[in-house]
């Protein structure tokens, strides 16, 4: 399979644009169920867990850099698009985007249903009162390094897609 050079790349609609920039707003992301993933790193492994991204966005001028994630975003079958790096930074939330960002569905399970698996969680992480982005996404990264079978954050702790926690738990 040939990766297309970034010429090759589809251009995104305005209305495809704008709603991935609303995600940035929790309310966004809340009534959407949808989130941004940011960074190299972490639309690879998102987009190794099948259903999770929707679209991915590349930099024009990454586009070459990134033509592994374009091959895996092609295997997939997931939307991709070329943008402008004016485009891609209203989307981020860094200062300096590493040119790919994609739009994932949330993955969010009752409690009920964490617990009713068959077979049943081993190891379940709980956290009460984590309002630090990095705190939260660091104990994301350490519980599934551990084997967890779910992390939960209580309700007063930071929103589990705030793109500061999706980046910490990238590992």
């Amino acid at each position: 399979m040939s990766v297309p050079t970034p010429l090759e790349l589809p251009e995104p609609s305005q209305k495809l644009l704008r709603a991935a920039r609303a995600l940035q707003r929790h309310a966004e992301r809340k009534d959407t169920q949808k989130f941004l993933i940011e960074g190299r790193q972490a639309v690879r492994e998102a987009l190794a867990s099948p259903g999770v991204v929707d679209a991915v966005f590349f930099r024009w001028s990454a586009a070459h850099d990134n033509a592994d994630l374009v091959a895996l975003a092609q295997e997939a079958g997931v939307d991709y698009y070329g943008v402008s790096e004016q485009n891609l930074g209203t989307m981020a939330d860094t200062v300096t985007p590493q040119g790919v960002i994609a739009v994932g569905n949330r993955i969010d399970l009752p409690l009920a249903e964490v617990l009713a698996g068959d077979p049943p969680p081993r190891l379940v992480v709980v956290c009460a009162q984590v309002r630090d982005p990095g705190n939260a996404g660091t104990v994301i990264r350490c519980a599934d390094a551990f084997g967890a079978d779910a992390v939960i954050l209580s309700s007063d702790s930071v929103e589990l897609y705030n793109p500061k926690v999706v980046r910490a738990s990238v590992g």
